[in-house]
């Protein structure tokens, strides 16, 4: 039988491809959109917020919905306090899974409100209204190891992603009808970094060292409408457009080999390449919802639309395993909230959210066959609640909720460290978050 160090020998820079095969999560918002639910009322209502968005989250959801503020607002701050767990199966070997369990803690909203103008609008509020505002709908980190078979060979993985959508809005109220306008710059970054080595005695060993970073600029415009028909039904309307941009990628990769074969010399080869490129991912995002109202209870439904797209960076380098291409497919998902106002003091808040994959499912081939999907391997359907509880006075409004969110799917793993067989195994998550946001209305 051929040996560990065999299997995994290098043998020119087009392995670069497949060693980033080893599982990693890959950046969310290659596959997936929402790993967790951004805002503080929005967060508890499950992000059924497209038919409310009045509040520091609003634009995130429907830009028009801002023009129904009561006040101008301050939102300190709605930060997240998560332990995101998974297991790759099989992915260090038949009946090895690889499995992580990491505490993640990032803020997620931040934003003011400002109304200004006349108040010949239903409830006498400003009609106009402006916010500026910054969220980070995506973040996620795990750093993990596993040990391989003995404690002479182990695994160490390092994947940390994040984007900060910094933006303006205008909100204009008619009556019962709001419209707005959103324009956002997203800062992102993600750094995968990997170690794997395999020694099966003492005169043998095989070592891959991978690095991957990426940093983008991107751009993204929105536009949105709340139409209240009656004191008890409002309707919700958003489009916000793909990510407009680009940055920059740089990928290094270390291939050590020291064979226990008579004649056969040690092997290194190392690519390090500064000069790759990244397009972001983000699609078209188009919403619509409902909520009704009646005293001091509210139901809400949204349905998202998320277009399909492709993006392709550094094909005249696929020759050496340098290329990305990212192919989002057209996806729909859903989001139900319900909220109850008790003693007209403390908002109780339940919701439930999906979020789909949109990359392609992987597909098992033939050994030694070079796999044809897309760089975004990782296709994971999630499913998720939210519960939250609050205080409110006349002025300012704190609250404390959980979102928990269970995920399951493929990914493709090296069939038992070979890398010329690459296989689909199933893949789980479960993410749990603990949000805290206080604002404070002027």
């Amino acid at each position: 039988m051929t040996s560990l160090a065999q299997r995994i020998i290098l043998c020119g820079a087009a392995w670069l491809a497949l060693a980033a095969r080893l599982p990693a999560e890959g950046r969310a918002d290659d596959s997936n959109f929402r790993p967790y639910v951004v805002g503080s009322r929005a967060a508890g209502m499950g992000g059924a917020f497209t038919a409310l968005a009045d509040d520091g989250g609003g634009p995130y959801y429907n830009p028009g919905g801002i023009a129904f503020a009561r006040r101008s607002s301050l939102s300190l701050s709605a930060s997240v306090y998560g332990l995101v767990s998974g297991t790759f199966s099989d992915a260090l070997g038949d009946g090895h899974n690889f499995n992580y369990q990491d505490l993640n803690t990032f803020p997620v909203s931040t934003s003011v409100i400002i109304k200004f103008g006349a108040t010949d609008t239903p409830d006498g509020s400003p009609a106009n209204a402006f916010a500026l505002s910054a969220f980070v709908p995506d973040a996620f980190r795990i750093d993990d190891r596993d040990s391989i078979r003995s404690s002479q060979n182990a695994f160490f993985l390092s994947d940390e992603e994040q984007t900060v959508w910094a933006g303006l809005t205008y909100g204009r109220r008619f009556g019962r009808i709001g419209i707005g306008i959103s324009s956002f710059v997203l800062i992102g970054s993600a750094t995968t970094h990997l170690d794997l080595t395999a020694a099966p005695n003492m005169n043998e060993f095989a070592t891959i060292s991978e690095r991957i970073d990426e940093s983008t600029i991107g751009f993204v415009g929105a536009a949105g409408l709340r139409f209240d028909p009656s004191d008890h039904l409002r309707l919700g309307l958003s489009i916000y457009s793909p990510e407009l941009g680009g940055g920059s990628r740089r990928a290094f990769v270390r291939v050590a080999v020291a064979p226990n074969m008579a004649g056969q010399p040690s092997q290194i080869v190392v690519v390090n390449a500064d000069d790759l490129h990244t397009t972001p991912a983000l699609p078209l995002r188009a919403q619509a919802g409902a909520a009704w109202t009646s005293g001091t209870f509210t139901i809400s439904a949204d349905a998202m639309f998320l277009a399909p797209r492709d993006v392709t960076d550094d094909a005249d380098r696929a020759a050496d395993g340098l290329d990305r291409h990212i192919v989002r497919n057209a996806v729909v998902n859903g989001s139900l909230g319900a909220e109850l106002v008790a003693a007209g003091l403390v908002p109780i808040r339940a919701g439930f959210f999906t979020d789909f994959a949109a990359s392609n499912e992987p597909l098992a081939q033939p050994p030694g066959t070079p796999n044809p999907n897309a760089t975004n391997t990782s296709h994971v359907n999630r499913v998720g609640g939210t519960f939250s509880i609050g205080y409110k006075t006349e002025h300012t409004a704190t609250d404390a909720g959980l979102i928990l969110s269970y995920g399951s799917g493929k990914e493709v793993v090296p069939h038992n460290l070979n890398f010329q067989d690459l296989i689909p195994t199933t893949e789980t998550q479960l993410y749990a978050y603990i949000f805290l946001a206080s604002s404070y209305e002027f």
